[in-house]
C-alpha cells in the first residue's frame, strides 16, 4: 500500500494527539514535585507553562498564516514571559490542563486545514529566526512547515520533563511491509536476531565507527539496547534498521534500513558500517536498496537523512541513493545536514 505525504503528516497529528492526552495524565498523577526536569534552569511548573504560551502563540501563528502572503512572525523573550507569569503559583492540575486543552486545540486546527493551504510555500518568513530547529531564510517555508516545528519542541521540552512521557511514535498502519530479506549483488538485509550481538557490539565499540553517531563508543549493553530496539521497532512497523550481512560469507558488517525519525512523522534512511567495509561502495549498493523498498514495497511519499556536514563519505552515499540536500538540522545536540527524496505527493 501507498502512503501519502498528507496521510503521513495527519498520522503524525494523531500520534501526537494521543500523546499529549496521555502525557497529561502521567503528569497530574506525577505532581510538580515527582518531576526532575534534565537539563537548563527552567522548574517543572516552568516548562509547562512555557508549553503552554507555546501552544497558544503557534495556534495564532497559524491562524494567521492560512490567509496571509507572508508567514512573517515576531519572537518573544521566553524567559521573561516564564519569569512574569510565575507559573509556580499556579496549581499544578491548572498548568496540566491548560497546557492540554491549548495543545489539543492547537492539533485539532492541523487536522482540519486543507493541505494545500497547510504545505503551500512562503518565500517571505521568519522561521530562521523563531523556529525551534534551524531554518534557511533563502529557502520558502509553510505553515506545515511552522507546524513540525512546534511539535518536535513540544516532544523535546516533554522529554526534559520525563523521558516516558514521550514513548516512541508508531507509523501509519497503512504502509506496505518490507518483504525481507532484501538482497543486492554482493549483500543480503535481513531482521535483525538476538543471536547478533556478538556481531554487532564489537562494531559499536569501535570509536572510528560511532565517530559520526551521537555519543561515545558503546558498551556491549549499551549495544544490546540497540539491538533490542531495532527488533522491537521491526515487529512494530514492518521497517527498522536492519542488519547489514555479506551474501557470501553470511558476516554481520553493520546495518542499513529505514526507520522513523525521532518521532517526527517522517522515515529517514540510516546505515552503519564496520570500518573493514569501508571504501567498497558498500554502503551505497546497501542504501540504493532500502531507497527502493521504501518506494515500491512499504510506499513511503519521501525519505530523509541526516549527516553531519562534515561526513563527506555520508553525504555521498545518499547523493549516490538519490537523496539532495534539503535543509539544516538538528538532533541530540548536533548540527546536521538533512536529506529528502520525494517519491509521490
Amino acid at each position: 500500500m501507498a502512503c501519502t505525504a498528507d496521510e503521513l503528516f495527519r498520522s503524525h497529528v494523531n500520534n501526537c494527539t494521543r500523546l499529549v492526552d496521555q502525557a497529561a495524565g502521567l503528569l497530574h498523577a506525577a505532581g510538580a514535585q515527582g518531576l526532575s526536569p534534565r537539563g537548563g534552569s527552567w522548574s517543572a511548573p516552568e516548562i509547562l507553562g512555557h508549553l503552554w504560551d507555546s501552544a497558544q502563540l503557534n495556534h495564532l501563528r497559524l491562524l494567521r498564516g492560512l490567509d496571509g502572503e507572508d508567514l512573517l512572525f515576531p519572537g518573544y523573550d521566553q524567559d521573561r514571559w516564564v519569569a512574569l507569569q510565575e507559573p509556580a503559583g499556579l496549581p499544578w492540575g491548572c498548568l496540566v490542563e491548560g497546557w492540554r486543552c491549548a495543545n489539543l486545540r492547537l492539533l485539532r486546527l492541523l487536522e482540519l486545514l486543507d493541505p494545500a493551504v497547510r504545505t503551500r510555500p512562503h518565500a517571505r518568513h521568519s522561521l530562521d529566526r523563531i523556529g525551534w530547529q534551524p531554518f534557511l531564510a533563502s529557502q520558502p517555508a509553510s505553515l506545515e512547515d511552522l507546524a513540525r516545528d512546534y511539535l518536535g519542541h513540544l516532544l523535546h521540552h516533554l522529554r526534559r520533563l520525563e523521558p516516558q512521557l514521550v514513548p516512541p511514535l508508531p507509523l501509519p498502519p497503512g504502509l506496505g511491509r518490507a518483504s525481507l530479506p532484501l538482497e543486492t549483488a554482493r549483500l543480503r538485509l535481513r531482521a535483525f536476531r538476538e543471536d547478533d550481538l556478538d556481531a554487532l557490539a564489537p562494531i559499536l565499540a569501535d570509536p572510528e565507527v560511532v565517530r559520526y553517531l551521537p555519543g561515545p563508543p558503546r558498551t556491549r549493553e549499551q549495544s544490546a539496547r540497540t539491538l533490542a530496539w531495532f527488533r522491537t521497532q521491526q515487529e512494530r512497523d514492518g521497517c527498522s534498521a536492519w542488519a547489514l550481512e555479506t551474501r557470501a560469507e553470511g558476516r554481520l558488517i553493520g546495518w542499513c534500513g529505514l526507520a522513523e525519525f525521532d518521532n517526527t512523522g517522517e522515515v529517514e534512511l540510516l546505515y552503519c558500517l564496520e570500518t573493514g567495509s569501508w571504501g567498497q561502495s558498500l554502503a551505497s549498493e546497501a542504501a540504493r536498496a532500502c531507497v527502493a523498498c521504501a518506494r515500491d514495497a512499504i510506499g513511503l511519499p519521501r525519505l530523509i537523512a541526516a549527516v553531519l556536514p562534515e561526513n563527506t563519505a555520508s553525504r555521498r552515499v545518499l547523493e549516490k541513493s538519490g537523496l539532495t540536500y534539503w535543509k539544516p538540522g538538528r538532533w541530540f545536540g548536533l548540527e546536521l545536514d538533512m536529506y529528502h527524496l520525494e517519491f509521490r505527493a
